[in-house]
């Protein structure tokens, strides 16, 4: 088929194909409504049937619950676009697949925009309303209150201000690079894409992490200087800089090898 991009083609495209995965998304998006619930009733055992506040211990159980959620859900982001592509490299359904009636550019982007943008959206919003479901249940003052107090036990005024600042900005923008990586990694590998992508990342991140070993062993002043460069405006703009530029990176290597993907034998 000639891989000249149709916005009408890609409409029914995208229509079809969803009618196709919509057990399996409502599946993995209800999977994690139920995870979300158990980490928030797990954690908050004795504010729920024993009347104890939220915050008896200093928010910790509320903050944990939203740790684990946030880990789980971000399993869930990376182990969904690991296997972006998992159809293409299979036997059964390769040829069906790479046949499709549309542009393989339409494919792409169908993929793209669904396991690297929406899915994870969407898991966001279902956290978030969660959070809010039980901000109600629990006491949302108290909430508030006890988030304030773990915090302040942990950081500092001025260190809650350089994380807010690195969790908005660098943070987000790292994240975001990092889920482009896993995407690619589904269209490279051909099998174990989730494995085999989280070994490279590995790899290619074990020159940093010697790096940082190594200077804080030898000149530890240096290592803290660029920890707090980190945290500066240039150092915060060096980072979106580079997340950006990956991002763009990952997505376009990942275009070339889908591109030329041939039909598995």
């Amino acid at each position: 088929m000639n891989d000249k991009f149709s916005w009408k083609r890609f409409g029914l495209f995208v229509r079809a194909e969803l009618s196709g995965e919509c057990r399996s998304l409502l599946l993995t998006l209800g999977g994690f409504v139920v995870f979300c619930i158990v980490m928030y009733m797990l954690w908050n055992v004795k504010v729920i049937f024993g009347g104890g506040q939220v915050g008896y211990n200093g928010g910790l159980s509320y903050v944990t619950s939203r740790f684990f959620v946030l880990v789980g859900m971000g399993f869930i982001v990376y182990f969904n676009l690991s296997g972006s592509f998992k159809r293409y490299f299979s036997k059964g359904r390769a040829s069906a697949a790479l046949m499709l009636p549309a542009a393989r550019s339409e494919k792409f982007l169908y993929a793209l925009l669904l396991n690297l943008v929406a899915i994870p959206l969407v898991l966001i919003a279902l956290a978030l309303l969660n959070d809010v479901m039980w901000a109600g249940l629990l006491g949302f003052d108290n909430i508030c209150r006890a988030l304030s107090s773990f915090f302040a036990r942990v950081h500092t005024p001025a260190e809650e201000m350089l994380i807010s600042a690195w969790s908005v900005t660098a943070n987000l923008v790292s994240t975001f690079s990092g889920m482009a990586f896993f995407f690619l990694g589904a269209v490279v590998f051909r099998r174990y894409h989730f494995l085999l992508t989280v070994l490279a990342s590995f790899i290619l991140s074990i020159p940093s992490f010697v790096y940082v070993q190594y200077t804080a062993m030898t000149d530890p002043v240096v290592l803290r200087d660029f920890i707090l460069w980190l945290g500066s405006d240039a150092g915060v703009g060096t980072i979106m800089a580079c997340g950006v530029f990956f991002t763009f990176l990952w997505i376009f290597v990942a275009w070339r090898r889908f591109s030329t993907l041939q039909i598995t034998r």
